[in-house]
């Protein structure tokens, strides 16, 4: 498989949490990295489902400065269930 991007996929109910919610969140713990350094399989990317999704994501781009650019906007497709290895990392390290 090439051009993937390994990601998570969030399932949530719009009533409890918002689109928005979520950005912010996105935004208080990720730290784009220039996708030269860390290749496209790691790039950073926020995967929209719909316009409003995708609105709302390119204006957290846009507010995140000079960081921004290293974080894709993309519409959302396939997603591919990671190894088992890949499962549950932060439990089986214990952060």
């Amino acid at each position: 498989m090439q051009d993937y991007a390994e990601s998570i996929r969030i399932t949530f109910d719009p009533t409890k949490v918002g689109y928005a919610d979520l950005l912010s969140m996105f935004n208080a713990y990720h730290t784009p990295e220039d996708p030269r350094w860390a290749g496209t399989q790691y790039r950073s990317a926020i995967f929209y489902m719909n316009a409003e999704q995708k609105e709302m994501a390119e204006s957290l781009v846009k507010n995140m400065g000079a960081l921004g650019k290293y974080v894709a906007v993309e519409p959302a497709s396939d997603f591919y269930r990671g190894e088992d290895y890949h499962q549950k990392y932060l439990e089986k390290m214990r952060l």
